[in-house]
């Protein structure tokens, strides 16, 4: 495949061609030919260095073998190395989370992602923890916290903020992909479970390896989902690529749209919240902003929508599972999950039903997020009649994808 991309696809001289893999890919024979065949950049899934974290969380390699085979990775010179890190594992004190921090840059890769951990409802991390097999992963005021000192221990070692997870050690990490899929520019899907979007339509590969070869096979254009873009796609990839860099110029969306000066209300509300702060020409995003920052992010979508289209598809969602959790007193089988003090709660259920539940419950967000793109009419209906031909777990990386 590699091969392929260089023979019949126009790289740009500065192109950038990552490869993504575990610690255990990172073998002489696979590296001599992925460097061989025009890979320049890696991205590594390392989530923690700490091996009882690690081995908590499925990942079988020890804190030795990581470094020993980022350092290997590293001596070839032909690449960026960036990692993926998690805050809020089971087991990662904030001791543990800086001693990761701190393994980051002595490790001397190029870059890293810092992602939040969300523990999802009927998951297999959610039920080990209810079980007693891992301990419970930080609650979203612990993470919050380790957001905050990850962001100041990487500021005060010159890391440069590339977008609102990632981070550059120097200039050889740019992450272009990372930065141009936020701001909407086409995208060609190429192998199973691949997203993309072309000509105004989004579209979706089959996730699973069956039905794509079977397409494949037939001649046909393995969709998983296929949707024309909303109007508003225009509005919404400036909105996500602005916040995803830490600022919104609200100025820059009047000038599409002069309805959306009513947005400085919103940002306003938020400056008194601590989440922005106006400097006179854009709002910027405080350190707490940056940790909330998808949640702004769909808040304003939402808003957009309101105020240029008058529909409301808000969408009210369950607290993160590794949040506040009691019994419910009028259902045994059922966990209860605190949206907040004095607020209502959100019964999730836990019975041998919950898969078929889950499933309902996801495609009732989808539905939700299909409204806000603003697709409607018989696409939309199809597109939600094929989520039930979908696995739950097939339904929630698809939305992963809508909503990345």
């Amino acid at each position: 495949m590699l091969k392929a991309i260089k023979a019949y696809l126009p790289l740009a001289n500065d192109y950038e061609l990552t490869l993504e893999g575990r610690i255990h890919d990172l073998i002489p024979e696979n590296l001599e030919v992925w460097m061989a065949n025009g890979v320049n950049r890696m991205s590594i899934g390392v989530q923690s260095f700490n091996t009882e974290v690690r081995q908590m969380v499925g990942r079988l390699d020890t804190k030795e073998t990581v470094l020993e085979r980022l350092a290997a990775l590293k001596a070839y010179g032909q690449c960026s190395v960036v990692i993926d890190l998690i805050y809020g594992l089971p087991g990662q004190t904030m001791e543990v989370w800086e001693q990761d921090l701190a393994d980051l840059v002595s490790s001397g890769v190029d870059g890293a992602d810092l992602y939040q951990l969300n523990v999802f409802d009927g998951s297999d991390l959610n039920k080990d923890i209810t079980n007693g097999k891992v301990p419970a992963a930080a609650t979203t005021a612990m993470q919050g916290d380790m957001f905050e000192f990850g962001r100041k221990y990487l500021d005060e070692r010159s890391y440069r903020r590339l977008s609102a997870a990632h981070w550059s050690a120097n200039n050889r990490e740019r992450s272009l992909y990372n930065t141009l899929a936020k701001s909407g520019v086409p995208m060609f899907p190429f192998g199973s479970g691949a997203g993309g979007n072309v000509d105004g339509y989004g579209m979706m590969l089959h996730r699973a390896l069956k039905p794509y070869e079977d397409m494949v096979s037939r001649g046909e254009k393995p969709f998983m989902a296929l949707m024309k873009q909303s109007e508003l796609q225009p509005i919404v990839n400036q909105v996500v690529s602005q916040l995803e860099q830490g600022f919104l110029n609200i100025m820059s969306l009047v000038k599409m749209d002069s309805r959306l000066d009513e947005l400085n209300w919103l940002y306003k509300l938020w400056e008194e919240r601590d989440l922005v702060v106006y400097n006179g020409l854009l709002y910027k995003l405080t350190a707490a902003g940056e940790f909330w920052t998808v949640n702004l992010t769909q808040s304003t979508l939402e808003a957009v929508e309101y105020i240029l289209t008058g529909k409301n598809s808000f969408a009210v969602e369950a607290v993160a599972a590794q949040d506040t959790k009691t019994i419910s007193k009028e259902n045994p089988n059922q966990q209860v999950r605190g949206i907040g003090q004095g607020k209502a709660n959100i019964s999730v259920p836990t019975d041998e039903d919950s898969e078929t539940q889950r499933k309902e419950a996801l495609i009732t967000k989808a539905k939700a997020e299909i409204s806000k793109s603003g697709a409607s009419g018989e696409s939309a209906e199809r597109m939600v009649q094929a989520m039930y031909n979908l696995s739950a777990d097939e339904i929630e990386y698809m939305m992963e994808r809508m909503m990345s």
